[in-house]
């Protein structure tokens, strides 16, 4: 797998970041597994902050028993810190993407790897025009395929891995 050819939307989370939320007020937060190609398998998380304990909690329920959970400050502080360490091994990500486009450059950069993925998991037809949008939802990436006529949902994971 070239590493050159991947690329990764979120933001990376940051120290500086970090304490940036906290001056800010954010002690609820959600911590959730984050698999994607340029990301060892069980080393990545995405973190998103929340103005309010209900939110989080709503974000939290959607997922899965071993996917994430609602974290609140100063409780969880040690698991959020012991992540951003150095040496930790694992890399932390912010529930935002670093660049407006991020969408476009996933269909240009996956290109290939979603064109495989159509023709493997799909019924789509080589000539059939297809759009693809990709979407954000309780910290997952998702895919849009459509014909126009038939749309299928996928994690965007699957579509580029």
């Amino acid at each position: 797998m070239n590493t050159a050819m991947l690329y990764n939307p979120f933001e990376p989370l940051t120290r500086h970041t970090w304490q940036d939320f906290l001056e800010k007020g954010y002690r609820d937060f959600v911590l959730q597994r984050l698999e994607w190609p340029d990301i060892s398998k069980g080393k990545g998380f995405l973190l998103s902050p929340y103005s309010t304990l209900e939110k989080a909690h709503l974000h939290a329920a959607e997922l899965g028993a071993k996917e994430g959970k609602a974290l609140q400050i100063p409780v969880d502080i040690n698991k959020i810190q012991q992540l951003l360490a150095v040496n930790s091994g694992y890399r932390v990500f912010v529930n935002r993407f670093y660049e407006e486009n991020w969408d476009k450059r996933m269909l240009r950069v996956y290109q290939g790897r979603i064109i495989n993925y159509l023709r493997s998991n799909t019924n789509f037809k080589r000539k059939d025009p297809i759009d693809i949008l990709f979407t954000l939802e309780h910290g997952r990436v998702w895919a849009l395929i459509s014909d126009g006529k038939t749309t299928k949902k996928v994690k965007a994971i699957d579509l580029i891995s």
